[in-house]
């Protein structure tokens, strides 16, 4: 079983997106069977952030990848908790 840790940035806001779009597919596209997402410096996330990271994550869990938070920030779990994304998110 291999692994693979993502680390997320800092903003993951609808002005930031476009800059990290490439590099976060491409993680998450690793010949790897976890997916590591260590998330402790998102200070900034808004629904698109959120939206994306969904996105993201039914791509990899379609391609049976098994996704591991590491220390979510307080900010990615009250914005996913507002939206009603936390499970959707796998954060529970």
């Amino acid at each position: 079983m291999s692994e693979t840790s993502i680390t997320l940035p800092e903003s993951l806001t609808i002005h930031q997106i476009e800059g990290h779009l490439g590099d976060l597919r491409m993680a998450f596209q690793a010949d790897a069977d976890t997916l590591n997402l260590e998330a402790s410096s998102i200070e900034a996330i808004d629904t698109s952030g959120l939206q994306l990271l969904l996105a993201l994550i039914k791509q990899a869990q379609s391609q049976n990848k098994t996704i591991q938070w590491i220390t979510p920030s307080e900010q990615l779990t009250t914005s996913a908790t507002k939206l009603g994304l936390t499970e959707k998110l796998m954060l529970s």
